[in-house]
């Protein structure tokens, strides 16, 4: 192998040894890490393998010289921190629209494209404090997310949550069509258990757990829904949606099959760039998906402000791909 890093590509150039090898089999064994055949197969047929051949597929069978490249998956951090929109501002509170896609704390794999290192970067305030989230919002939802200038703001704002001082109300489009314009789903949650450390389910023993649900609009297969969660458990809507029978759209976890996320989360790279399904997603996953991410929104935030006391109200409108995603549907 005469392999080399250019650019997003690794290169190869089969030996004399491994002539009549299948190109499967050749990739495997020149990987630095081992990969399941699956996963294996999809790579060589997908975008990812490049080459100049009329034909090349993980069954052909390789010759001394063939060149090809495999793309490397583009890195987590684009290297410049992602611009903000801002709802509100002053020097206790920082309200911001959080796109979908960007994750709120850095990880082995995101550092700078992270909301936290965008906002150290361009919201320090005069004493050099940066500004720090006082809840979460999963990578793929967008909306309102609150945070404090210095860090005894955030720990007001995150008292308040904990006293339930805060009101918080999402926007989510949801596959099927629920019986009630108004329904409750009250059901305990515990976090890990399964093959996905990080999912929420459904368990007697679980903490309990509470979200009021609301129809905003009812189309052809699908519902868009005002959920209030009046708990604050990881994945609460994801999760009651799904043990309710009404999926998110777009959810790669708790929606078509949990394999989709952990073939994502197995495969070492980021995902692809905003409003892009990742290569990893098969037509028929995509198909059953019908967004590249999932179809949630914080849309309503009402809190304490940190210093003076008086109630703030924040909305956020559907973003584009959302609204994009109903233009699509029937209404009934």
């Amino acid at each position: 192998m005469n392999a080399s890093a250019e650019g997003a590509l690794i290169h190869y150039e089969v030996e004399p040894d491994y002539a009549g090898w299948t190109l499967a089999a050749y990739v495997a064994e020149k990987l630095k890490r081992p990969l399941p055949p699956e996963r294996l197969e999809r790579l060589l047929r997908g975008r990812s393998l490049v080459h100049g051949e009329a034909e090349l597929l993980p069954e052909t069978r390789i010759w001394a010289g063939l060149r090809f490249a495999l793309r490397k998956r583009s890195p987590g951090d684009s290297g410049e921190p992602p611009q903000i929109p801002i709802l509100y501002e002053d020097e206790a509170l920082l309200v911001v629209d959080k796109p979908a896609g960007l994750a709120l704390h850095p990880t082995a794999r995101y550092h700078v494209s992270t909301l936290t290192w965008a906002l150290a970067e361009r919201h320090r305030n005069a004493s050099g404090e940066k500004p720090d989230p006082a809840h979460r919002l999963d990578r793929e939802t967008s909306g309102i997310v609150a945070c404090g200038r210095a860090p005894v703001h955030t720990r007001r704002l995150k008292a308040a949550f904990a006293a339930r001082q805060v009101e918080k109300a999402y926007l989510a489009v949801v596959e099927g069509s629920p019986r009630e314009d108004r329904f409750e789903v009250d059901l305990p949650l515990v976090v890990g258990g399964g093959r996905v450390k990080v999912k929420a389910r459904v368990d007697a023993t679980g903490a309990p757990s509470l979200t009021c649900c609301e129809v905003v609009r009812r189309y052809q297969g699908a519902t868009l829904l005002r959920c209030v969660p009046r708990t604050g458990r990881q994945h609460q809507i994801r999760a009651h949606l799904q043990a309710a029978g009404f999926p998110l759209i777009g959810d790669k976890l708790y929606g078509p099959s949990e394999e989709i996320f952990l073939r994502l989360a197995e495969s070492d790279g980021s995902p692809a760039p905003q409003g892009m399904f990742d290569d990893l997603i098969t037509p028929e996953e995509r198909g059953k998906l019908r967004l590249w991410r999932q179809a949630l929104h914080a849309s309503e935030l009402t809190l304490p402000h940190p210093v003076s006391g008086e109630i703030l109200r924040f909305e956020s409108p559907l973003p584009e791909d959302i609204a994009a995603l109903l233009e699509t549907f029937r209404p009934l």
